[in-house]
């Protein structure tokens, strides 16, 4: 059987929902692609009681439990109490981490309080772990039949700890139990909805051993993850390579990168190929196209910039639209978005450029456009093609759509140009 891991998020501020509990769907797919079968998510008060019941019930159910939250400095910090009170013994501090916690201090010109000092005590019969990106150490302990690992409530810090301290001796305890072996492959697929990847996908682990197909839909984006668990190793890559093939056979181009490959980093890649160089003209996007492509780094080797033409004035001074284009067919046509691609090739001096206008709502719609309606065209080396989509939802949905389609076009606009 997998082991069960439980996570135990502690604090008021993510019980009253004033602060999002990221730190478990970062720590529960980790754990997850590690090998472990999440049995549970809870989050409890910064209250004595609540902790200590939830972590008297977990001990007794879960093989691994990883708790976040409680190891500051203020007196509603009460981890590493409730946690000593358990195990019966008291707490001291961690001598690394105290060493530490004064250089930063001394560094920094900070005046040590002597609250701080609750930040780097630890239970007498935990282990701690380093904190490379704060100040609390984490630390971990036996708690009845439970390995319990106890890690900061700040993401960024948790993050860190988890993947340095956790992460290798939770891999070094699923190897000495000798579970059943995981192998993982998520598939990221643009331009099909749920229900047809779905469809397409009927049977297709007909007769595969230990596997099983999940969906995860992220708009405008869908995933498919495949978990196949075997005793052997190589057998379960093996399944893994398997259903890959088959699964490309009936999902074709609508499949953009796998595992930790994402969108912005497709269209990177399929213009890097071409040594293309890529501009946009966006107005109801208002420069999310642009943002979006920027989000990871290397955007500079293809990306020479976005012309944000939201009024008529810029459209026509900046990118050259003709004003009669507008007059005769409006700022949402197709033919003002072929002028404004080719408006952003030129300005820009790239060898691709995408433009975008449309209707984002609430209002603005009329009978003939409604609010939804997003023209585009996309203009390089061959000819200026044009598109009209009408998409679904609210303002921010429809922007995100938009964007979307704006960037898929970059990315596939060399393979539609060989058909």
């Amino acid at each position: 059987m997998p082991q069960r891991a439980a996570l135990l998020a502690i604090g008021d501020e993510v019980l009253r929902g004033e602060i999002s509990n990221t730190n478990a769907a970062f720590i529960a797919e980790r754990l997850f692609d590690l090998g472990y079968e999440i049995s549970e998510q809870i989050v409890v008060s910064d209250e004595p009681q609540a902790i200590r019941a939830a972590l008297v019930r977990l001990r007794a159910e879960a093989d691994v439990i990883i708790a976040t939250g409680g190891l500051g400095p203020t007196e509603d910090d009460r981890t590493v109490d409730v946690v000593a009170e358990l195990l019966a013994t008291g707490t001291h501090a961690d001598e690394p981490s105290l060493e530490a916690m004064k250089k930063r201090f001394s560094t920094h010109g900070f005046e040590m309080t002597p609250n701080n000092l609750r930040q780097v005590r630890i239970p007498h019969d935990g282990r701690a772990l380093p904190n490379a990106a704060g100040i609390a150490p984490g630390f971990m302990v036996r708690l009845g039949g439970a390995e319990a690992f106890f890690l900061p409530g700040v993401p960024r810090e948790m993050e860190k700890m988890f993947t340095d301290e956790v992460v290798p001796r939770l891999a070094h305890r699923l190897a000495e139990t000798g579970g059943p072996l995981l192998a993982t492959r998520t598939w990221h697929l643009y331009g099909m909805g749920e229900s047809h990847i779905d469809h397409r996908l009927a049977g297709i682990l007909t007769g595969v051993e230990g596997a099983t197909l999940h969906f995860r839909t992220s708009n405008p984006v869908n995933h498919v993850k495949l978990v196949v668990r075997l005793p052997d190793a190589a057998d379960a890559r093996a399944t893994v390579e398997k259903v890959d093939a088959e699964l490309r056979k009936r999902i074709g181009p609508g499949i953009y990168g796998i595992d930790g490959e994402t969108f912005p980093a497709a269209v990177a890649k399929a213009l890097r190929a071409q040594e293309a160089t890529l501009a946009f003209a966006e107005s109801c996007t208002g420069g999310l196209a642009g943002e979006i492509v920027t989000s990871e780094a290397g955007a500079t080797a293809f990306f020479r910039g976005s012309v944000v033409a939201y009024a008529d004035e810029v459209k026509t001074g900046v990118l050259g639209v003709k004003p009669e284009t507008i007059t005769d067919f409006g700022a949402v046509s197709e033919p003002t978005a072929r002028e404004m691609a080719e408006g952003a090739k030129r300005v820009c001096g790239s060898s691709v450029a995408v433009a975008i206008t449309g209707v984002a709502g609430p209002a603005g719609g009329a009978p003939d456009k409604p609010v939804g309606t997003v023209c585009f065209a996309i203009c390089g080396p061959g000819t200026t093609r044009t598109s009209t989509k009408l998409f679904a939802g609210g303002r921010e949905r429809v922007r995100i759509a938009a964007a979307y389609y704006a960037l898929d076009l970059a990315r596939r606009y060399f393979d539609t140009r060989k058909r």
